[in-house]
């Protein structure tokens, strides 16, 4: 699958709230989904040397086995650091085990896993997914899942679905998780 992913992220510091409003406006998709994102980086273009960190490359497992591998390009040296779209791809793998082998023989290293608790719901074309991050604490992100003219319409669209949620939030991230766990280690 290949397409533009238009999504924000903010901490949420009222997840208890937010989940009984969610419950009752939107339609629930699942409920404590556990997903394990492995990610990594070819050591002949180390993408987190870059800053700001444009490109992550992952492979996911969730609590029913299934895995996939992701790849994300912001262009952020394009699209400015503060950008909240990108290009994904995106496939579902027989085998994280014997595709981490492979990224391992081409000279790919882990940088960070990232496991999660995720909740989801749909609610006017968008997709609201709150986080129990380990090691960071609860995020809400939202992505567009519906038909927009533009990237600017879509974005317009999150942040008014953002603030009808009046979801008590910190302050928007743009880094992603796997960055904020790698700074939260160097300052250990």
């Amino acid at each position: 699958m290949e397409f533009i992913e238009v999504e924000l992220k903010f901490p949420l510091l009222n997840h208890e709230a937010l989940v009984q409003r969610l419950d009752k406006i939107a339609v629930r998709e699942k409920m404590n989904d556990f997903l394990k994102d492995v990610y990594f980086t070819p050591v002949h273009r180390n993408f987190i040397a870059e800053e700001p960190t444009s490109e992550w490359l992952r492979i996911r497992t969730n609590n029913e086995g299934k895995s996939s591998i992701n790849y994300k390009d912001y262009d952020k040296k394009k699209n400015g650091a503060n950008t909240v779209h990108c290009d994904e791809f995106e496939t579902e793998v027989g085998s994280e085990r014997v595709l981490e082998k492979i990224f391992g023989r081409l000279d790919f290293r882990e940088i960070c896993v990232v496991e999660k608790k995720r909740s989801t719901w749909n609610f006017k074309d968008v997709e609201i997914a709150i986080d129990d991050v380990k090691d960071l604490g609860w995020f809400i992100e939202l992505e567009c899942k519906g038909s927009f003219s533009s990237i600017e319409e879509a974005k317009k669209h999150l942040y008014s679905v953002v603030k009808e949620l009046d979801a008590e939030l910190g302050e928007q991230d743009f880094k992603g998780y796997p960055k904020l766990l790698i700074e939260k280690k160097k300052r250990k």
